[in-house]
């Protein structure tokens, strides 16, 4: 169970004062029943401090982590603490993304993240080669949506069979799970600065693209002259 900042203090409270009152008992009793009782108090409260103690630390290293080269955070499952680590977002705007994905439910895009309280479309842009969204949630972001209950949503575009990563334009490749604008100018200027992909494994040199982009990038790409 992930606790709050405001919880771990009450808890870390609580167990002292319980520590305290078992220490209490033990120097005003002489009970030997009762000395042994607070005893186990004292030892069971000391236990929780500590646990707590070491969770709460636990955490502050991870949040202070940096991501991995290539490392990017699932925006529809990952913990305050993960969000935390993401260049520019600190706890409050962390535990602001949480409440909104818990509130008006999962993110289908990066646009989506405009409606979090902080998040503007300077901040989603700067954030975008750090995130990914699971491809279930990842396409026509307005199907659904429309204001008339009777209506369908209108059909998704039919999606080319495949995406050559070496001709593509920046619009084409936004077509593609977990590209936006700013991957897809980054696998541009990869190629105007290194030439042709030779094989999509080479997507990888891309920053923000790492390995669980490119196995949803794989069926959908190709490399042609």
């Amino acid at each position: 169970m992930r606790l709050t900042e405001g919880e771990t203090k009450a808890l870390l409270a609580s167990a002292l004062l319980v520590v305290l009152a078992a220490f209490g008992r033990l120097l005003l009793t002489p009970d030997v029943a009762e000395l042994s009782g607070s005893g186990l108090a004292v030892a069971q409260g000391v236990d929780m401090a500590l646990a707590v103690a070491e969770s709460t630390r636990n955490e502050a290293e991870r949040r202070k982590q940096p991501l991995a080269a290539g490392e990017a955070v699932d925006l529809n499952k990952a913990t305050e603490v993960e969000l935390d680590r993401l260049p520019g977002v600190g706890p409050a705007l962390a535990r602001a993304i949480v409440e909104s994905r818990q509130q008006e439910g999962p993110f289908r895009s990066l646009r989506d993240l405009r409606r979090v309280p902080g998040l503007g479309q300077k901040k989603v842009s700067q954030l975008e080669p750090y995130t990914t969204l699971p491809e279930s949630v990842v396409g026509d972001v307005t199907a659904g949506m429309d204001g008339d209950a009777g209506r369908l949503p209108a059909p998704a575009k039919a999606r080319p069979a495949r995406v050559n990563l070496n001709r593509a334009s920046a619009e084409e490749l936004e077509t593609l799970p977990g590209i936006g604008p700013a991957r897809a100018r980054a696998i541009i200027r990869w190629r105007e600065e290194h030439g042709r992909f030779r094989k999509v494994e080479d997507v990888l040199g891309v920053p923000g693209v790492g390995p669980a982009t490119l196995e949803r990038l794989r069926p959908l790409v190709r490399v042609g002259p």
